[in-house]
């Protein structure tokens, strides 16, 4: 249960995690030293912790500027004469668009003389950081967070906003891992979150979000797309549909023909059938295919149980999952092989 007494059990949106921020750098300035020598320590700690981030050396002393929606950027830090740290802070939402590369070269036209350090600061959990690095910022995600302010509590700094912070984020990773200690069945959406950045330890192709339809929705991942083969625009992979595998197809065209999307989904339940009978994957028709760009070919499983293996208490048994996903990559390898050998009639191909 969320502890109702807990500043940031109400103090929820970005603004509020801002202003968190804002304060703790506040006190790494040479000015609090007098003032509160143990806030003033753990303010310096925290702001050495983006320059460990960034590979920077740490500061024994430092003059710190903190200023909010400086040019549309959540947070900007003068450090000393010769540093600026733009912090893009995120809980839930993500980037979007070319905001961040927006605000490094604004910040960049007005401190022209200074280096700048540019951090996407993100306490909830996000599937990919690849466009944020793109733009020229370093991730300093909840892990971080947690160390740094695990640290500065082990240092003796005490302080009642920094404790409820510190147990607001450690009640996102216990939430994040719960999938460790829960079944599947008991399972929400952050750990299905932490259950597929798992995962992603292994497969560095997979990615995950939210998937809103009609039925509610669900947490899901996709990964290993491969050219449908002699059909152009057409690619199968993965997903995983929080409890269900399946095999779907997608194509680049927004608006394929309709008879053609069925034969090639006809097509490709026939090389996945064909391919499981020798490598002891089983698979079934999906109650509904759908008939568009994205559609489910097949859903996967061993023939014994669902894609997730269990020890016998009906924890997850990563190992075994692991391997049954391994195993399911190497049957959809297969299958392209198999669609490889048997090109299509001329009926079935996309009009040229």
């Amino acid at each position: 249960m969320p502890d109702d007494t807990n500043l940031f059990h109400w103090a929820t949106s970005e603004l509020s995690q801002d202003a968190f921020i804002c304060w703790l750098l506040s006190h790494a300035d040479n000015t609090c030293a007098a003032k509160n020598p143990a806030m003033h320590n753990a303010g310096l700690m925290f702001l050495n912790a983006f320059m460990h981030s960034a590979g920077e050396a740490p500061l024994s002393s430092a003059t710190v500027k903190v200023i909010k929606q400086l040019m549309h950027c959540d947070i900007v830090a003068e450090i000393n004469s010769d540093l600026i740290l733009i912090i893009e802070d995120k809980t839930s939402t993500s980037e979007h668009g070319q905001q961040l590369r927006r605000y490094r070269e604004s910040i960049g036209e007005k401190y022209k003389d200074r280096k700048i350090l540019c951090f996407y600061c993100k306490t909830g959990n996000q599937s990919d950081f690849t466009h944020a690095e793109k733009q020229g910022y370093k991730p300093f995600l909840r892990k971080n967070l947690l160390d740094v302010l695990r640290n500065i509590k082990a240092a003796g700094t005490e302080h009642d906003v920094i404790n409820d912070f510190l147990e607001y984020l450690e009640d996102i990773e216990k939430k994040t891992q719960a999938f460790l200690v829960l079944p599947p069945d008991q399972w929400d959406g952050r750990a299905w979150q932490g259950f597929f950045m798992a995962l992603q330890s292994v497969f560095t192709d997979l990615r995950w979000n939210y998937v809103p339809n009609q039925s509610g929705g669900f947490t899901g991942a996709w990964w290993h797309f491969m050219p449908v083969p002699n059909v152009e625009g057409w690619r199968i992979y993965l997903q995983a549909e929080e409890k269900r595998l399946v095999a779907k197809i997608i194509c680049s065209d927004k608006n394929p023909d309709s008879k053609i999307c069925r034969n090639i989904r006809e097509r490709c339940f026939k090389a996945l059938d064909l391919t499981s009978r020798n490598d002891g994957i089983k698979i079934t028709r999906p109650g509904r295919s759908g008939n568009g760009r994205s559609m489910t070919a097949a859903i996967i499983t061993d023939g014994d149980q669902d894609w997730l293996k269990l020890h016998e208490d009906g924890i997850i048994d990563m190992n075994a999952t692991i391997g049954f996903l391994r195993k399911a990559l190497v049957f959809l390898d297969r299958t392209r092989t198999a669609l490889l050998s048997h090109p299509p009639a001329p009926a079935e191909l996309p009009p040229a």
